[in-house]
């Protein structure tokens, strides 16, 4: 150390991976006086980038993060409103399905015992309610044996009901 610089002080700082120097210079009185100290700058890492060029980055990256979960949000509110729509479809479907099916139980009830399997039955209590099933049977004889053909079609709702859905079965059989 030169003697000139006997009373500096050099103090080193790390900032973000770079080392840089502050030269803290006594004025000359022989006692440290706070007010009249002065910081030099002796080096500085080339990587440091100056504040001017840094802004408007936060605005930019703020800017993207709100895009992206803008994005998320809409992507998730659309699963959701499709898997609300397949549900009703599906639960609406399996009533249209469970009328129909009770439609051949009571026409094939209906062809054994009166002959006729003919009908239109309305449902309006319980899990069937606002189901309706349209019936209609027709007998073929072959070889001297009597088979029945039961058509059910299961309907649920109108058929300008968002709702709406329809379901057929058929039913052969021989008595």
């Amino acid at each position: 150390m030169r003697p000139e610089q006997s009373e500096a002080v050099l103090n080193e700082t790390r900032l973000r991976g770079s080392t840089v120097r502050h030269k803290i210079r006594d004025e000359g009185r022989g006692t440290r006086d706070k007010a009249k100290q002065t910081r030099h700058l002796v080096t500085r890492h080339s990587s440091l980038v100056p504040l001017r060029q840094q802004q408007g980055f936060a605005i930019v990256a703020a800017i993207f993060l709100i895009v992206v979960l803008a994005l998320l949000a809409t992507g998730m509110v659309q699963i959701a409103s499709t898997s609300h729509t397949s549900l009703t479809q599906e639960y609406t479907s399996a009533r249209a399905y469970l009328a129909a099916r009770s439609g051949l139980q009571w026409g094939m009830y209906q062809t054994i015992y009166t002959g006729s399997g003919n009908s239109t039955i309305t449902f309006s209590n319980g899990a069937l309610a606002g189901t309706q099933a349209n019936l209609t049977s027709v007998s073929t004889t072959v070889d001297g044996d009597t088979f029945f053909t039961i058509d059910s079609r299961g309907i649920y709702g109108s058929s300008t009901d968002a709702e709406y859905s329809r379901r057929q079965l058929r039913l052969r059989f021989n008595p």
